[in-house]
C-alpha cells in the first residue's frame, strides 16, 4: 500500500482519470474531513454534510475521464459550497438551522474569510431581530438567549403557548428570508470566481 503522501493531488487526479481506484481512495481519505467540516460549518447537520461529501466524490468518480482540475483543494471547496447552496435553495434545511445561526458566537480574534462572512450574516440577523415587533422580538430572544421553552415563555408573559409558537414562527420566517440571499451569495460568489 503506497503512503498517502507519495503522490501530489494532481498526480492522484491524473491517476483517477485513468480509473485508478486506489488514487480515488487516497483523494477521499485526504480531503473528505476538510470538506465535511466546511459543509458542517454552514449547515450544522451531520447527515446532510456526509451526503454532500459522498455526492461530490460519486460525481468525481463518474466524471473522472473529463476532469480538468488545476487546484484540488479549492476545486473541492467550491464543490462543497455549490452543493450546500443547492441544499439551502431546495428548502430541505431543518427547523433549528436559523435559530442556531442566530446564536453562533464569533471568535474574538478576526479569523479567515469564512468568519468575516459569518459575521456579516450575524449582522443581518441582528437587524432582522431589531426590526421585529416588540412582543415577537421579546419571545424570540427569550427562546434563543434565555433558552426558555415555549411553555416557560407563555407562563412568563401570560400568553398562550400557541401565541408563543406563532410569534417564533414569524421571527424565524423573517430571519430565513433575510439570511437566505446572503447565504447563497456568500456560497456562490467564490464558486463563480474559482470556475471563471
Amino acid at each position: 500500500m503506497t503512503r498517502d503522501t507519495t503522490y501530489s493531488d494532481l498526480e492522484l487526479i491524473s491517476m483517477l482519470k485513468r480509473g485508478d481506484v486506489h488514487a480515488f481512495d487516497m483523494l477521499y481519505s485526504r480531503h473528505w474531513s476538510g470538506m465535511y467540516q466546511a459543509a458542517f460549518y454552514l449547515l450544522r447537520d451531520q447527515n446532510a454534510c456526509m451526503d454532500i461529501v459522498q455526492d461530490i466524490f460519486a460525481w468525481l468518480w463518474e466524471k473522472r475521464d473529463q476532469l480538468e482540475i488545476q487546484a484540488v483543494p479549492s476545486y473541492l471547496r467550491a464543490a462543497v459550497r455549490f452543493k450546500v447552496a443547492n441544499y439551502i435553495r431546495s428548502g430541505k434545511i431543518r427547523e433549528g438551522f436559523y435559530t442556531e445561526l442566530a446564536g453562533i458566537t464569533m471568535p474574538s480574534i478576526p479569523g479567515p474569510q469564512d468568519f468575516l462572512e459569518l459575521n456579516d450574516l450575524k449582522i443581518v440577523i441582528q437587524e432582522v431581530i431589531n426590526s421585529l415587533p416588540p412582543k415577537c422580538r421579546e419571545i424570540f430572544l427569550l427562546s434563543r438567549d434565555g433558552q426558555l421553552t415555549n411553555q416557560q415563555i407563555a407562563d412568563l408573559l401570560q400568553i398562550s403557548v400557541k401565541t408563543v409558537e406563532a410569534q417564533k414562527t414569524i421571527a424565524l420566517k423573517r430571519i430565513r428570508s433575510a439570511v437566505e440571499p446572503h447565504l447563497l451569495a456568500m456560497l456562490l460568489l467564490p464558486v463563480v470566481t474559482h470556475c471563471h
